[in-house]
């Protein structure tokens, strides 16, 4: 699994259960956290995010960029900081427990992730995207 920094948390946004270990898996989990990935698809970046998943988390860009240039949103979404702020206020937005375990933690990211913020209970394991998903994020999390 690739080590690289990490925005720290403390400094902009807590988000409960959500530290630097749940955020490489979940750029593993998506991408195996491949930050040299172009855009695909409408998907951008280690985190593989779309321009929805950007509008809800705040339409965050780098420091002096505009959200309404274009390209703004794929300058972010490829930028590991930008991306793990953008996922950060996505989960302060939308986390919550979506296993019905009576905890948000990392489990609950990763199907918010997947799923979207507005339907986050449905199972990873329906489709081959979900399962490959669930396969990257339990290889990381076996690893911490």
């Amino acid at each position: 699994i690739h080590s690289f920094p990490f925005f720290t948390l403390t400094d902009q946004l807590y988000v409960h259960n959500l530290d630097k270990q749940c955020l490489r898996c979940l750029c593993y989990a998506a991408t195996s956290c491949d930050i040299t990935l172009g855009c695909t698809a409408g998907y951008c970046g280690p985190y593989k995010i779309s321009r929805l998943y950007w509008i809800d988390a705040g339409r965050l860009v780098l420091p002096e960029d505009d959200p309404e240039r274009a390209g703004a949103f794929e300058d972010c979404a490829l930028n590991l900081g930008c991306a793990q702020r953008m996922v950060t206020t996505y989960l302060s937005k939308f986390g919550k427990d979506c296993n019905d375990d009576n905890v948000t933690d990392c489990n609950d990211y990763l199907k918010i992730n997947f799923n979207g913020g507005y339907q986050c209970t449905p199972k990873l394991d329906r489709n081959e995207a979900g399962r490959n998903w669930t396969k990257r994020f339990d290889v990381c999390h076996q690893l911490l």
